[in-house]
């Protein structure tokens, strides 16, 4: 009885840590952030998009595919500063909730614009997609920050949505871990539209467990199972 319960415990331990394969969630606007060095070129730039021609619509992506290899889609500006996946370490992000995406509106005279999609991806580096962000609600931006040298608009996951993140994509040796993004605007009149992704600035690295860790866990615990007293039986001098 003492081992069934201990085995029982010992399972649901190890559902509260939260062992998953993969989550959704949706990316939300936050207040802004001040990120040092914003030119293009000087931050990890991971999508840059214009609209083409005399049109006011741009989409554009950049992921893995399955065998690993890096997939660049529609109005994407296909220079190495310009769009690339990047990996965590690279990004310097340590936790899913420090995670932000930072939209760079290069509109003339910092006209509006509207961001109709972000979707936040973050592969293995063979391709698995270990993580999607969910449904984007579109923002309508009445005025753009000018130039690609400004931080413009910060997005983040919310608590809830980002424990489900570090679940999925920020476990042992998450730093090669790959970010991809996708994105659509309207409203656009023929700027460079960027995306970078950077730690939130000002947060320290969360420390994250590493397997090891959960297993003696998870061990201390079955032993707690196996200790009884011994009624009956006293020490004295």
């Amino acid at each position: 009885m003492t081992f069934k319960r201990s085995t029982k415990l010992g399972l649901a331990v190890a559902a509260a840590l939260g062992f998953a394969s993969s989550a959704n969630a949706s990316l939300i606007q936050v207040g802004a952030d001040t990120f040092q060095g914003v030119g293009l070129g000087s931050v990890n730039t991971i999508l840059t998009m214009t609209s083409p021609g005399a049109t006011s619509t741009e989409t554009a992506s950049v992921g893995l595919n399955a065998s690993g290899v890096q997939v660049i889609t529609g109005d994407a500006q296909t220079g190495a500063s310009q769009t690339q996946v990047r990996s965590l370490s690279t990004l310097g992000v340590t936790s899913a909730a420090n995670l932000r995406v930072v939209f760079n509106a290069s509109e003339p005279g910092g006209d509006s614009i509207n961001l109709n999609n972000l979707v936040l991806n973050i592969f293995s580096p063979t391709g698995t997609v270990l993580f999607t962000s969910g449904a984007f609600s579109p923002v309508a931006f009445p005025s753009s920050n000018p130039g690609v040298g400004n931080a413009g608009f910060v997005f983040a996951l919310d608590g809830t949505q980002a424990a489900a993140a570090q679940t999925a994509a920020f476990g042992a040796g998450f730093g090669t871990n790959l970010v991809g993004l996708s994105a659509s605007a309207s409203n656009a009149t023929g700027g460079l539209e960027t995306f970078f992704v950077a730690q939130a600035p000002g947060q320290p690295p969360t420390a994250i467990p590493e397997p090891e860790t959960y297993a003696m866990l998870l061990s201390g615990l079955g032993l707690l199972g196996f200790i009884a007293p011994v009624a009956g039986v006293s020490c004295k001098q």
